[in-house]
Order: C-alpha cells, then structure tokens, then sequence
C-alpha cells in the first residue's frame, strides 16, 4: 500500500514538474541568469585567493561590474585581491582574432556585502518547514556512510557531491538545505559511478528527484526546480528519458525519510 501511494504522489509530483517546464523560463530565471552574465568564472587559484582574504564572500565583482548592476561599492571598502590575465590579442589571414594569456597582474574584485544599491535579482526558492523530515534526511545520509559538511561558497553554489562526501552552504533555510541535501544525494545515488551521461541529464535527474520529495512532504516549490533544470538546458524530453530512475530515486529517499529518526 506504502509503495502503490509513494509512486502516486511521485508521478503527481513529476507531472506538475513537466507542466512547468512546458512554461519555459520564468521571468525570475531571465533576471537571474542576465545578472549572472556579469560574473566571471574564477579560477581555483582565484578562489582560494579571495576565501583566504575574506572567507564569507559570496558574489564579488569588479568596481564597474558593480556600477552595471546598479549597485557601488561603499566608501573605505578594501577590495580583494585576484590575478587577472593579460590577454594578447592578434588578428589572423582569415580575419578572425586570436587571443592568447600572455602575464597575469593584480586586479581587485568586491563582495556584495561591501556594496550597496539595488538588489540583486534571485533564483526562485523553495520555502516552508521540513521539521523532522530534515533530522530525518540528515540520519539516512549518515547511516549510507556519506559524510556532511557545511561550507561558505564564493558565488551562487549551494552544494556539491564527491566520493562519499557532501557539502552544503552554511545557513540556508530549512527547506533550502532540505532541498539541497536530496538534490546532492541524488547525484550519490544515481551518477557516483556514472561518467558517461551529459551534465544536462545529470542535473535534470538529481533536480528531479528533489522537487518530488520536497513537494511530497508540502514545501512549496514555486518555480525553482523548473528554473534550475532549465538553466542546465534540460526539457520535458530529457525528463522523460529518465522518469524509472527518478521515480525509483526519489521514492526511496521519501519513504525512508518518513520512517528514520
């Protein structure tokens, strides 16, 4: 009977998931990723450079950067340092350019937190109260023999997954880290020993899961799970070609977080 209203509540929970994603992109995901364009990709190097200068770093960018997205750097405000490349640059017969990494010198970037103006635009979130469900989660993670750990990220990462280990931003909500956690142990789950499948469907499948088990217990959704599959290039295709193991993923990591604890 657990198993007949488990599937029932899963293929309810993926239908709504398609009907959103038939929707396309939400206004908040246009906002999003326009904002994110304006933030480069730091390398490792640049990473640990700034988490060495200011560990609760979250979103930096350069002075005009800032200005762009109609926020500026406040007065007195230290900026961190990170090595910039100079870039050379030649145009080739065929008219195009070529563009090579000839030196590197200091540049200096500034977290949001030293910065005021407008707000930046955000991913869509899922809210509510997990309760015990959490405790719950947390317990079936450990008892898998998956170590947890909670970080400070630069920029908008809110978990990864490696080996036996999962990390997880410091100070989510409730139902983010809910979300965040199922979203991770789904890549434990599904893709530990996978290294064949596109990121498109790695993301699809492990984002999947955790939308059917958050609405299972009654968060409240909204857009995110769609938006986040979506800012991965994923569809209802891509959904479908994965449904079994979603299904089987996602009802397994909701019934024994029912019953541990």
């Amino acid at each position: 009977m657990k198993q007949n209203r488990a599937r029932a509540i899963v293929q309810n929970a993926l239908q709504q998931l398609m009907e959103d994603l038939e929707k396309g992109k939400s206004d908040t995901l246009v906002n999003y990723l326009s904002a994110r364009a304006r933030f480069h990709q730091y390398s490792v190097g640049n990473i640990l450079l700034i988490s060495m200068q200011k560990p609760e770093a979250q979103h930096v960018a350069g002075f005009h950067a800032w200005r762009k997205l109609g926020r500026n750097v406040k007065k007195g405000e230290k900026g961190i340092m990170i090595m910039a490349p100079i870039i050379w640059r030649k145009k080739t017969a065929e008219k195009e350019e070529e563009e090579k990494v000839v030196a590197f010198k200091t540049a200096y970037v500034f977290d949001i937190s030293q910065t005021k103006g407008k707000p930046l635009p955000e991913f869509a979130k899922i809210v509510g109260d997990p309760g015990q469900y959490l405790h719950n989660l947390k317990q079936f993670i450990a008892d898998r023999g998956i170590q947890l750990e909670y970080f400070n990220f630069v920029g908008s990462m809110e978990g990864y997954s490696t080996g036996k280990r999962i990390g997880i931003r410091k100070h989510l909500s409730s139902a983010e880290e809910f979300s965040t956690l199922i979203h991770e142990l789904a890549h434990q789950m599904l893709h530990k020993n996978d290294r064949d499948k596109e990121k498109k469907v790695i993301e699809t499948e492990a984002e999947a899961v955790a939308f059917v088990v958050c609405q299972a217990i009654g968060l409240e959704t909204n857009k995110a799970s769609s938006d986040y599959i979506q800012l991965y290039d994923g569809n209802n295709n891509t959904l479908l070609d994965s449904l079994e193991y979603i299904q089987t993923t996602a009802s397994m990591i909701w019934l024994s977080s029912k019953k541990v604890g």
